[in-house]
């Protein structure tokens, strides 16, 4: 083997990982583009999901306000203190009581609500 094989080894096998080394880095290259492209669009969303959690933040904060203003005016107006029984005489509540033991009120019918059970007789057959 004269030198001229073996530079012509040595400048194949240079040439060789050189055009190795320009795919991989062009491969790598479109990857990574590929990745930034990717990084870029999870970004955008999760811009656009914040922006749309902080308006319904918004929109719940003002539904409670006016969930809140909606019973105030709904608010059933407070109502009078009953009036106080008048006091009745001891004496006179004891006279009704003696009259309410002394002439019972009458007992009032009321209907039968379902027929007295009657038991049959088994035949012995």
């Amino acid at each position: 083997m004269d030198n001229s094989q073996t530079i012509q080894m040595l400048g194949s096998l240079v040439l060789g990982l050189v055009l190795g080394a320009g795919a991989v880095f062009a491969w790598l290259s479109r990857r990574m583009k590929q990745e930034h492209q990717r990084l870029l669009h999870v970004e955008q969303a999760r811009q656009q999901i914040s922006q749309q959690v902080t308006q319904a933040r918004k929109q719940i904060e003002q539904l409670q306000r006016e969930c809140h203003e909606l019973r105030l005016a709904v608010r059933p107006a407070p109502r009078p203190a009953p009036a106080p029984e008048p006091v009745q005489d001891p004496a006179e509540a004891a006279r009704l009581y003696a009259e309410s033991k002394l002439n019972p009120q009458a007992a009032k019918e009321r209907p039968q609500a379902f027929k007295d059970t009657v038991v049959l007789r088994r035949n012995p057959e």
